[in-house]
């Protein structure tokens, strides 16, 4: 067993691997208990493992734990510079019939959505060279709406102010999205104050 050669793997895959990929590899169960006892790798949850000692992102991790999760609210709105507040947890949806089993960390919050909720306005951005996927501006904006009542209605109001701002804003897209979800009335009542 090559375990510098291991370390490369694990770093070419941002600090995170997956028992089926380290097989694939031609790491045997046997190794992989090895390096667990050696401390060289942890087991982040079943059948998947960290790099121990590793800068990486923690991007990469989510991306592994939830490859079909989706950066929304605060996690989104932070990415796009929308609100000044940073999150504590990283907000993730998720299709409603999906079951996840997430370790203590990172910190992750998630929403579990219906599928025209879900699938709506996802694009792929890359953070730290780690390909995440992220709801697009309109669909942070119209979330943080759907959710004002859970949330701060300082910080909704701060989103929609600084994407009124933002030169990539599509007020067309905004509208229609609002339709889908059924925040129309509302959201239009705030976009005549404010413009």
């Amino acid at each position: 067993m090559n375990v510098s050669l291991i370390q490369n793997w694990f770093k070419e895959n941002h600090g995170v691997m997956t028992s089926k990929e380290l097989i694939e590899l031609g790491v045997t169960y046997y190794s992989i208990r090895h390096l667990l006892a050696e401390g060289i790798i942890s087991k982040i949850k079943r059948g998947v493992y960290l790099l121990n000692d590793t800068s990486e992102d923690e991007n990469g991790l989510i991306v592994k734990l939830l490859p079909k999760g989706v950066y929304c609210l605060q996690s989104a709105a932070s990415i796009y510079n929308y609100t000044t507040s940073v999150p504590l947890r990283y907000h993730i949806a998720v299709h409603n019939k999906a079951n996840h089993n997430l370790p203590d960390h990172p910190p992750i919050k998630l929403y579990y959505w219906k599928d025209s909720q879900y699938e709506l306005g996802i694009e792929e951005k890359e953070i730290n060279g780690v390909n995440i996927k992220i709801y697009d501006r309109e669909k942070t904006v119209c979330d943080y709406f759907k959710f004002r009542n859970k949330l701060e209605f300082t910080s909704v109001k701060e989103v929609l102010n600084s994407y009124l701002r933002d030169t990539n804003r599509d007020i067309v897209r905004l509208k229609k999205y609002s339709r889908v979800l059924k925040i129309d009335k509302v959201l239009d009542h705030y976009l005549e104050v404010l413009i």
